[in-house]
């Protein structure tokens, strides 16, 4: 699997601990805006050193073959995070489970498109995936429609499916199959 892979628009690499900074100031950024979307924790995990950190597990996860999360940067602007794009359970048979952000300056660009478009044959051949899940807000229609767009199909609702901010929130189970 490549580390660094360019597209039309955009970078699409893994990032090292050494580029903690850059992870930091993405979340930084964005921690109100994905806090409406997935559980974030206190303020201080946004720290440089946290990220380290996170990173470093990420780079174990890599190497056992059970994850891999992909970072985004506009081709001119390789210095500013704009997204991340991760698979997870890559170990655990023929499906994996994707996640995607993209910076809320950054959407509706199509770089959520671009990217899982890049990574998704990629991901599928290197670890022989068969099904991709995806689990999105129910209220989130801009994902759901990214996801219906790249060939995956709801399955299923999953009540309480999230738990955000001392709630239970409902989403839906998208598959896509090879």
């Amino acid at each position: 699997m490549n580390d660094r892979i360019e597209t039309e628009h955009l970078i699409i690499k893994i990032l090292r601990p050494k580029d903690a900074v850059l992870v930091s100031a993405f979340y930084s950024r964005n921690f109100d805006d994905f806090a409406k979307f997935e559980p974030l924790t206190r303020r201080q995990s946004l720290s440089t050193r946290y990220q380290r950190k996170v990173l470093e597990l990420e780079d174990r996860y890599r190497e056992e073959r059970k994850r891999i999360r992909y970072y985004l940067f506009e081709k001119y602007n390789p210095f500013k995070t704009i997204g991340t794009v991760s698979f997870r359970e890559l170990d655990q048979g023929q499906t994996t489970t994707v996640g995607y952000k993209v910076d809320q300056e950054f959407r509706r660009k199509g770089y959520a498109r671009e990217t899982l478009e890049t990574l998704i044959p990629e991901i599928e051949e290197e670890y022989r995936i068969k099904y991709i899940r995806a689990e999105v807000l129910t209220t989130n229609v801009p994902s759901q429609n990214l996801l219906t767009g790249l060939g995956f199909r709801r399955t299923a609702m999953l009540p309480g499916g999230a738990h955000l901010n001392g709630m239970d929130l409902d989403e839906y189970l998208y598959i896509r199959e090879d």
